[in-house]
């Protein structure tokens, strides 16, 4: 049964620069310590061995050495970070919408317009697909060794599209640029919440929202002569293989099996681990999905066997995945089987219902990044009459509206009221209704009230990426490269699939309305990269864009009523002194509580039926949630609402929250 405790200050302002600073870890175990000894000597006549004199006794207001020097890695491991890793972040996203602006350039260039959407589908089928099976690799060879491998995959990727002769040796650096974009973004958001604290966590990535807010927008901006556009990530990959080298390579976590100084021998030991039936199920599912969907409506009819046999085979293995990972649990068929195989993305991840909310979250995040950058780009060409240049500058309006977004979320993480509920919440309203009245403007061919919705749909994006990834480790900080792997598959696979639906809407509509003759092999479908024919009938695209716009809105609105549902993760709760964890403070950074029943219910039981009042004169007695108060001593007025069940699960470290299941 849920119960809520309610804490309610009423000191003044004016006794609060009277009250003495808490106790950190360090003074807290040095007067102990110091206590037991000056028994020890009373009781001996002589002091103890191993006296603490070098913890010399600090006064209220200053800090202690030990707090200082923490502090100080702290801020050396943030820098190296942001050093570190903000380039190729940026690289991961840029990559996507480089080539944005020059598809149709380059299909002309190999003379294969018909084939012209498959510059986009190897890029996006490979770096979903191949999205968890990083998250496994990090875990069991460690992060560097990973990150530097899908560095080293997007450099030679880039390389073979610059040097391009052949469509084939196009298609296959485009393909080993999906596989290294997937291996950067996932282990990049796995290293920024590795080793500090949710508060921690929440402000690196808030910074690399941003960071990646620019990469997607810059993209189709300096995307110009197609070579040049794969020529840009070259030098910026070289880069980022030296500064990860010399910044990182100490301070990432090491494998589980393969670690600093192992030997090559030990590598198929860590190999053996590996869950390659997973592995081959989720890849071929996914692939084959995508696949089907791409091609269907614009290059083949959806009821064709072209369409019908990779979407029912991907279907059938993307359900015997989970099935395969159900019977890999501990004690399962194929645990007993395969007993050194760890599943890739456990069954067991899914027991948290909020897991399944927050990957439609991330899903529906997908859908309405990937159809602003795409469709939105394609009405200013063939509707407003753009070059491709200025409708790349037009969506530069993207910009702001997610820097407010991140802004926001970084305010709500951190500052107030320090939970991931309502960043996410307010993010899948703005959402739904920016890429409602996007339709709209549409339709109106307004073009400023378009940009403007690009902006609010912008913050909505930006205000669900940090708190998602955030809400995430709070609810699986033990399993935070499986949990990670899972959401960051759910984002590009929704922004995918979103095109898919957007595609066929567009084709099909368009194709009603104009007497244009489609490519071959689409019936009355257009392809819209075909910027040529489809300027002829604007009015037509319109429509069509408009009713591509209206096709996902339901998607958007599922997301809305998930996370309606969801629990809630309140980041820095001021916790007990048990230490410092590995790159931060703990006394500063505190720990989070979980609630992992849904959050509007439970605000709904405390509001019918608020038990007795404790004040913060009661802060030194034990609550019933079996954990002792530590409140600021005489803060100014406010109210702490904690929701628990009993009994909280237990953690396996002090850096982890607290989780609190239903």
């Amino acid at each position: 049964m849920i119960k809520a405790y309610k804490y309610v200050s009423q000191k003044t302002k004016d006794s609060k620069s009277l009250a003495p600073k808490p106790l950190c870890a360090h003074r807290s175990q040095w007067y102990q310590l110091e206590s037991r000894n000056r028994e020890d000597s009373e009781s001996l006549g002589r002091p103890r061995s191993g006296s603490t004199k070098e913890l010399s006794p600090t006064t209220d207001i200053e800090e202690c050495r030990l707090c200082k020097e923490q502090k100080h890695n702290a801020r050396v491991y943030r820098v190296k970070l942001i050093v570190g890793l903000t380039l190729p972040f940026t690289l991961s996203t840029l990559d996507l919408t480089i080539v944005a602006t020059a598809t149709s350039t380059i299909a002309s260039h190999f003379n294969q317009f018909d084939e012209l959407n498959w510059i986009i589908t190897a890029f996006s089928l490979t770096s979903t697909t191949f999205i968890p099976i990083f998250g496994q690799l990090a875990d069991v060879f460690g992060r560097h060794i990973i990150l530097q491998t899908a560095l080293f995959l997007m450099l030679i990727g880039s390389v073979l599209c610059a040097a391009a002769q052949t469509w084939g040796m196009l298609l296959l650096g485009r393909a080993l640029q999906g596989i290294g974009s997937a291996g950067l973004n996932n282990i990049i958001m796995i290293v920024l919440a590795d080793k500090v604290s949710l508060k921690e966590n929440a402000r690196n990535k808030s910074l690399f929202t941003i960071f990646g807010g620019v990469g997607y927008a810059v993209g189709p901006v300096i995307g110009g002569n197609w070579r040049y556009c794969f020529v840009v990530p070259i030098p910026i990959a070289i880069l980022s293989h030296i500064m990860i080298f010399v910044l990182l390579r100490n301070d990432l976590v090491e494998g589980t099996m393969f670690k600093k100084g192992s030997r090559w021998s030990s590598i198929l030991p860590a190999l053996a681990t590996i869950d390659l039936g997973g592995s081959v199920l989720f890849i071929s599912g996914v692939g084959l999905i995508i696949l089907a969907t791409t091609w269907g409506g614009a290059t083949y009819p959806w009821s064709s066997p072209q369409v019908l046999a990779p979407l029912i085979i991907g279907a059938i293995c993307f359900i015997a995945f989970f099935v395969y990972e159900y019977l890999l649990e501990p004690g399962k068929l194929f645990a007993r089987i395969f007993p050194r195989h760890v599943a890739m993305l456990p069954y067991s991840l899914f027991e948290r219902r909020d897991t399944i909310w927050l990957a439609i979250v991330n899903f529906s995040t997908g859908v309405a990044s990937y159809s602003i950058f795409y469709f939105v780009s394609i009405y200013y060409i063939l509707v407003a009459g753009y070059s491709a240049s200025k409708a790349g500058l037009d969506l530069l309006y993207y910009i702001p509206g997610l820097g407010a977004g991140g802004y926001l979320a970084i305010y709500f993480c951190n500052g107030f009221p320090r939970q991931t509920f309502y960043p996410l919440l307010l993010g899948a309203v703005l959402s739904t209704v920016g890429l409602s009245v996007v339709a709209y403007a549409i339709s109106t061919q307004k073009t400023s009230l378009l940009s403007g919705m690009v902006v609010i749909t912008g913050a909505g994006v930006g205000l669900r990426l940090m708190p998602s990834s955030l809400h995430t480790v709070g609810i699986w900080p033990e399993r935070i490269a499986p949990a990670m792997s899972l959401m960051q598959v759910s984002l590009p696979f929704g922004g995918t699939l979103g095109l898919t639906i957007m595609t066929s809407v567009f084709n099909n509509k368009f194709g009603r309305s104009s007497a244009i003759t489609g490519l071959e092999g689409t019936g009355s479908s257009l392809n819209v990269h075909d910027t040529n024919s489809a300027r002829q009938r604007p009015m037509a695209a319109k429509d069509a864009i408009m009713w591509a716009f209206i096709s996902i809105i339901p998607i958007i609105g599922l997301s809305l009523i998930t996370t309606t549902i969801m629990g809630n993760v309140w980041v820095n709760v001021r916790a007990k002194n048990d230490g410092a964890h590995a790159g931060g403070n703990n006394t500063e950074d505190g720990r989070s509580e979980v609630i992992h029943v849904p959050y509007l219910w439970a605000l709904a039981k405390v509001t019918s039926s608020l038990p007795s009042f404790h004040t913060r004169d009661d802060a030194n007695k034990p609550n019933p949630t079996g954990h002792h108060n530590h409140p600021q001593a005489h803060q100014q007025a406010h109210l702490i609402i904690i929701i628990t069940t009993t009994p909280p699960t237990p953690q396996h470290h002090i850096n982890t929250p607290d989780s609190i299941d239903p």
